[in-house]
């Protein structure tokens, strides 16, 4: 992985992706481990790991949580993508280490000069749970479109890094629990 002096504009960039918008929202630093910066974004309620790869791929993988329905999103942004369209649909693959490929349906996205890829996976899901485990695992992952190789990454450090995206995830849910006095509990005599 590689830091870039542009590592700022990227994690600004897909805060507005992950919105929607072009305003930004100032994600909290949670901390960084292994090379992986894990923040928390307030916007979308989640956190989510970072790491800018080599060329200047910036890469995302952790939760939205946007009107309490906790998803795993995974945002790739790179300013060479210029022609990707936003709300379009393209079939990228993936594949993690030497497992079988992934074949997923992303929506193009662009905010200010950053285009890229986007989608947002039910955490619930087998899919989710599956994806997440071969991130953890593998040494490596490629990303490709159509026949070209959109890059080949390093996944050193993804375990701790997703471990980490999922404490900082509890720690922002634990908090919005207990802030309501009214939420629904054994001892609430208003729960259904």
């Amino acid at each position: 992985m590689n830091r870039m002096p542009t590592l700022s504009r990227f994690v600004g960039a897909v805060t507005g992706c992950l919105l929607g918008t072009t305003a930004l929202a100032e994600p909290i630093d949670w901390k960084t481990v292994r090379g992986w910066d894990i923040s928390f974004y307030p916007a979308s309620e989640g956190c989510q790991a970072f790491a800018l790869f080599e060329e200047d791929t910036a890469f995302f993988i952790g939760f939205d949580n946007t009107e309490n329905e906790l998803s795993l999103d995974v945002t790739l942004l790179d300013q060479k993508w210029r022609s990707i369209e936003a709300g379009k649909e393209y079939k990228i693959e993936v594949k993690f280490g030497d497992e079988s490929p992934w074949t997923m349906d992303m929506d193009g996205l662009k905010t200010d000069d950053f285009p890229g890829l986007g989608i947002m996976i039910d955490a619930g899901s087998d899919q989710a749970e599956l994806f997440i485990d071969e991130f953890q695992r593998e040494n490596s992952m490629k990303w490709s479109f159509k026949s070209t190789v959109l890059g080949h990454y390093t996944l050193r450090g993804s375990r701790a890094a997703f471990n980490e995206v999922i404490a900082c995830q509890r720690s922002y849910m634990r908090a919005q629990s207990s802030s309501d006095p009214f939420a629904q509990s054994s001892s609430d005599p208003f729960a259904d």
